[in-house]
């Protein structure tokens, strides 16, 4: 467990939340459980791992792992990589110095210490062993740094031909191994800073190291600022930049590399005009013009008012006369100006925004908004359900802190920018103005947003056409139509907001009362009943009974509507069970589907004393029964459900052969199948009369599965036969 502890602690990542001296305690304790193993291991004439080579290795390697150390023999040894024992590895020198290995199918890539054990005690390197996968492994590579053209030497293992080697993925033409451990190339036309890989057909394998490509400096923006100022610097081959300096050679502020192609940086205090260079380890670039240096602004008050309201801004390098703007409207010309402050109007037509200062020398923004008091034009949609999302549009929503739908505060709202603004509607609106309150007061809407209805309930819940429905929710005022299941009531009265009473028309079906209201539609959750019932029934009669094997039975299935209403949506499952073949089926009304089991049949409608006749001829197959079971159901409440299911049995006889044979020298014997139970012998002496048919007196026996009658052979001859009986 000791050694699974290390391993797992040299190959974790600082977790989320851990601070960093909860990590450099956890890598304390697992070097100590390493060097406690170690130790214990030398104490007890156990194993010590001092070294081994190579450091990195795959299943697929032929060649050895040798390790060396001490006490690794006699006794039993157990060597393992990532916790994968290797069946194969023995100590190959009697001192017990060295054992040979090799990583074990099986055994996980990744880096960790390898195990030995002699007779259970165990031991850990000191350093990490790499497993690595089958395909290529990259050990590293030189030079570091070039451009397109220069020659890079890679070194590694695993390295195959055909193989593709791409630099931050630009792929380098005509790329070959020289060696399984070696590949020569040139750096690519079109090359940037970042990774080298190489694929073969056993994989791919990225390095973890930049190759270094001199930088270059595009652009960056905005082209002018003051100290504090964040400049996004653009170009190519930013990675791993180790410096951005403006003007005469000033360290900015702070920097950050954002991409390979983007750097952003602050502007130091006391900067001046010039250029703009990023240094990287292949080199430095510079800017091809210069950063300009502006004015100032610090900031403002007050902090919000009305068109008119005198605002007093501080800053630095107001010189001259400055241009104040409020947002993009210009103020009058400003008055009190100093290098630091300078007094302005809030000019008429101004929104929320910052306040900008003018000079020859530029620009200055401040970094928060003047806010003027709001106000909302229109909304959209005017009407929807609670947690829909209504965009409110005006002007001066900046900084926006509450919204709120007739006095109830939205779910949530959104700032898109100073004149849109989106908010949720929260459950239980009701209609009414909507209000927003932001830094210079509260605004209301001059038209009123409806909530959607919602139907909270129903009673009765169940009834016949006619019945008075209490319909309670949400919303309802100016309700257009009320519906029982998609058909109008045949009347409705808007009580209040919460509550309508409707009446069910004549034909109305089972299902979801729907109100609609200047706001949308709603249906209930539930469905309100219609108290209607029609009892089906069902019969089966089989023609004939018994079958003969191979003769066609005819099932008559007639399904009966005894009311009192008419049955919508008849349905009729038939199944057969035994061996039978379907050759038709008909049916009064509807359709049948004959191609499944059981056979189906959508009858439609069956009004209050008529029936659906259905008729299925099949063909037995084999000696036995066959049973029919017939169910029917509609879409009424059935008030005796006994009657909808029935089943018939018919018994399949097989076809009444006789077969007739000498017994002896003086007999003769007939037989045929006992399963005739419904049939007699019967003989003649001529056979070619219909009428001198008689009944054989003797009694046969049964032999098996046949019925047997001798009979002594000193008559005139007979003729017999099978004869169904009555």
């Amino acid at each position: 467990m000791a050694g699974s502890t290390v391993k797992n602690r040299r190959r974790a990542r600082n977790p989320a939340g851990q601070s960093h001296e909860v990590m450099k305690l956890k890598k304390f304790l697992a070097a100590w459980a390493v060097l406690l193993s170690l130790s214990a291991g030398r104490l007890l004439g156990g194993p010590a791992i001092s070294s081994f080579t190579p450091v990195f290795g795959s299943a697929s390697d032929p060649g050895f792992i040798t390790i060396h150390g001490s006490g690794f023999y006699p006794g039993t040894l157990v060597v393992k990589f990532n916790g994968v024992t290797d069946p194969t590895a023995g100590a190959t020198l009697a001192n017990g110095t060295e054992i040979q290995a090799h990583v074990p199918a099986g055994a996980p890539t990744g880096v960790g210490p390898i195990f030995v054990s002699v007779d259970g005690i165990p031991a850990y390197s000191g350093q990490d062993f790499t497993v690595i996968g089958p395909g290529p492994y990259i050990t590293g590579f030189t030079p570091a740094t070039g451009g397109a053209g220069a020659p890079v030497t890679i070194n590694g293992a695993h390295f195959s031909n055909p193989l593709t080697v791409t630099f931050n993925g630009v792929n380098v033409p005509g790329a070959s191994a020289a060696s399984p451990t070696q590949i020569s190339v040139t750096a690519p036309a079109g090359v940037t800073t970042g990774p080298i890989s190489v694929t073969t057909t056993l994989g791919s394998y990225t390095t973890v190291t930049n190759f270094f490509v001199p930088p270059v400096v595009t652009g960056f923006s905005p082209a002018a600022g003051r100290s504090g100022t964040n400049v996004t610097i653009t170009g190519a081959n930013f990675l791993g930049a180790t410096a951005v300096r403006f003007f005469n050679n000033q360290d900015a502020t702070s920097f950050s590399v954002l991409s390979n192609g983007a750097v952003s940086a602050m502007v130091p205090a006391g900067a001046t005009t010039g250029l703009i260079r990023v240094i990287t380890p292949a080199g430095s670039a510079f800017s091809s013009g210069n950063f300009v240096v502006q004015p100032t602004v610090t900031g403002f008050t007050p902090g919000f008012g009305p068109v008119g309201t005198s605002v007093t801004v501080s800053g630095a390098n107001f010189i001259g006369t400055p241009t104040v703007k409020f947002g993009n409207i210009a103020a009058a010309t400003p008055t009190g100006i100093t290098s630091g402050q300078l007094t302005a109007v809030v000019p008429a037509g101004a929104t929320n925004g910052p306040i900008s200062v003018t000079t020859t020398d530029g620009t200055a923004t401040s970094a928060t908004n003047f806010f003027l008091p709001p106000g909302i034009t229109s909304f959209t949609p005017t009407n929807s359900a609670p947690g829909t999302l209504v965009v409110i549009s005006g002007v001066n929503f900046l900084n926006a802190s509450a919204v709120s739908f007739n006095g109830t505060p939205a779910a949530a709202f959104y700032i898109s920018n100073n004149i849109s603004l989106g908010a949720v509607v929260p459950a239980g609106v009701t209609s009414g103005p909507i209000s927003l309150t932001a830094p210079a007061g509260t605004a209301n809407s001059a038209a009123n947003f409806y909530g959607a209805p919602s139907i909270s309930s129903f009673n009765p819940t169940h009834g016949l056409p006619g019945t008075n429905v209490t319909i309670s929710g949400l919303n309802f005022l100016g309700a257009s139509a009320v519906r029982f299941n998609g058909t109008n009531a045949a009347s409705f009265t808007v009580t209040n907001n919460t509550t309508i009473g409707a009446v069910v028309q004549a034909g109305a079906s089972t299902g979801p009362i729907t109100v609609v209201a200047p706001a949308g539609t709603t249906n209930s959750a539930s469905n309100f009943v219609l108290d209607y019932a029609a009892n089906l029934s069902v019969t089966v009669s089989d023609s004939p009974d018994p079958v003969l094997v191979g003769s066609n039975l005819v099932y008559t299935i007639t399904i009966a509507n005894s009311g009192p209403f008419a049955a919508p949506g008849v349905t009729l499952t038939d199944t057969l069970i035994g061996p039978a073949l379907l050759v038709a089926a008909t049916t009064s009304q509807g359709t049948l589907i004959t191609n499944t089991s059981p056979i189906t049949g959508s009858l439609g409608q069956i009004n209050s004393g008529a029936n659906a006749i259905v008729t299925l001829t099949v063909v037995p197959q084999d000696v036995g029964t066959i049973t029919n079971i017939a169910t029917v159901a509609s879409l009424y409440t059935d008030p005796a459900p006994a009657n909808n299911s029935t089943t018939n049995t018919t018994l399949v006889q097989p076809l009444p052969i006789l077969s007739v044979k000498r017994s002896g020298a003086t007999g003769v014997r007939i037989s045929w199948s006992a399963a005739l139970t419904n049939y007699g012998l019967e003989f003649n002496s001529n056979f070619l009369s219909a009428t001198l048919w008689s009944n054989v007196v003797a009694l046969p026996v049964i032999v098996g599965s046949e019925y047997q009658l001798t009979e002594t052979n000193n008559r005139p001859m007979r003729y017999y036969r099978l004869h169904r009986l009555p």
